[in-house]
Formats: C-alpha cells, structure tokens, sequence
C-alpha cells in the first residue's frame, strides 16, 4: 500500500466551487477522515487505486476539516483537492467561504455606523471614511510605490500589499468603522490600457482583482460588513473631476470618496 505524509495545508476560500459535486461526499479524487491529531488522506492515482496517506495539520485546522467532513457525508457541501509535491507536500483544499468564515473570524466590536471606501490601485491603497450623512471624517493612503518599479519580485509586491491591505482594516476598525466599500471589479470585463508604457507596465503587474478577493475576505474575519459598488464613473466622470476640485483630492482619494458614497447608499437602501 503506498503512503504519502502531508505536512502543510493551503485553504482555498470560495462562495461557489467550481467543478464540484456535492453528491461525490465531498471530493470524487481526494477523501479525508479527521482524527484527534491527524488526518487520514485517500488519493485516487491516475489508475484508479488508492493511496493512503497521513497529514498533521494545524490543531485550528481540525475543527473546520471535521465539520467539512460531516457536511461532505451528508452530501450538503464539497470541496476542491489537489495535492502537490513542488516543494513540501502540500493539500490544496478549496473550502465554501461561509465554513472558512466560521472557523476564523474574529469578532470585532460595534463601531459608530462609519462608512470606508476603497479604492486600490497599483502603487497605493486609499480609503476615505465617511458618517451616515455622507461627510468626510478622514481619509488616508497606504503606500507601496515599490512594488511598481521594472524587476520587482512579484511575491514581494503582492506581501507588501497584502499588508497594507491588514493595516488599513485595523485602522478602521479601531476608528469605528462597520461598513467597508469596494469596487465591484467582477463588472469590468477587461482592463484599460493607456499611451503610457510605465502606466501600462504597473496595469499588467497588478492583480486587483485578486487583491479585492484578500480585501473581501479579510474584512469578513474581522467582522466587518462589506458592500460591493458598480466601479463605472468612479474614476472618470464628471462628478469624480468635480470632487477632485472641490475637495483638493488626488484622483484616488476622490475615487475613494465616491466609492463610499455609493456604498452608503446602498446601505439606505436596504435598511
């Protein structure tokens, strides 16, 4: 019986997973049955017998691979697998959102009805905060121009960002902040380009939708209610050069600005 011993656990977060079955009890190629320590692992090879396997996971792991454990036996969730050897072996698993969400938020306590917008763009992050009638209680930048530069390690530029990202939340947090606001970039179905060879070099090496997806999801963890906006007119409209007169703002900052006034009123709304 061949064996193979996982070390290391990669969650994958998703609201819809694609390619997967429910009624398969969770994975049609990968099973997994939680221990008290461990995991026991069930590989289907390229000729369709098994290989067992053992992997030590995180204790804070266990809990949620228990519950998906259940839930994919009932037949009411699945998950994604794949296991990899490129460097340690490593478990891929792509988890429904709401589990992830459940097993590791953290709870954040009721601010005062604030409301953030985002804009992120490939050398900053900007978010102005505003109250419930629309007026301005800060704004503030995060940078991280470097990243930007020809040669730049991309798994650098995308830690850099990643953490201004976590630097932002945690100051809005601390501010009173309930609502954070992003664009909602799954509307656009491709990007601009411009004449600028540098601008078009920094639209290419940024991944932001895949920063919006980290921005999502962390915000979620830590609590916060989250609100997607329709992008269009929040960079180029005559109300965004209005705002940008009117207020002094550099052309993210208004972005900004304008993203969490839609996202304010979105909230109205829906109260």
């Amino acid at each position: 019986m061949s064996r193979v011993t996982v070390t290391r656990l990669r969650l994958e977060r998703s609201g819809s997973l694609v390619g997967v079955n429910k009624s398969d009890e969770g994975n049609r190629g990968i099973k997994f049955h939680v221990l008290e320590d461990h995991v026991l692992i069930k590989v289907k090879d390229p000729w369709g017998k098994w290989v067992h396997g053992k992997a030590y996971l995180g204790k804070e792991y266990l809990q949620l691979l228990l519950e998906l454990e259940e839930l994919s036996k009932r037949k009411v969730e699945g998950y994604g697998a794949v296991i990899s050897f490129k460097e340690k072996p490593m478990i891929h698993l792509q988890v429904p959102l709401w589990l992830y969400l459940k097993h590791f938020s953290s709870p954040k306590p009721s601010g005062y009805g604030l409301v953030a917008g985002f804009d992120l763009n490939s050398d900053g992050l900007n978010a102005v905060v505003v109250n419930k009638e629309g007026k301005i209680i800060t704004f503030k930048t995060w940078w991280y121009s470097d990243v930007t530069r020809p040669g730049f390690p991309k798994d650098k530029a995308k830690a850099l960002r990643l953490n201004a990202l976590s630097e932002s939340l945690s100051f809005l947090s601390r501010i009173g902040v309930d609502y954070v606001v992003f664009e909602d970039l799954f509307l656009v179905k491709r990007r601009k380009f411009t004449t600028s060879m540098s601008g078009n070099r920094k639209i290419t090496r940024f991944a932001k939708k895949q920063l919006l997806i980290h921005g999502v999801i962390k915000a979620l963890r830590l609590g916060f209610n989250v609100v997607l906006v329709n992008p269009k007119g929040t960079t180029n409209s005559e109300e965004h050069d209005r705002i940008m007169r009117e207020k002094g703002f550099d052309r993210h900052t208004a972005s900004a600005y304008l993203i969490a006034l839609r996202g304010l009123e979105v909230i109205k709304n829906n109260e």
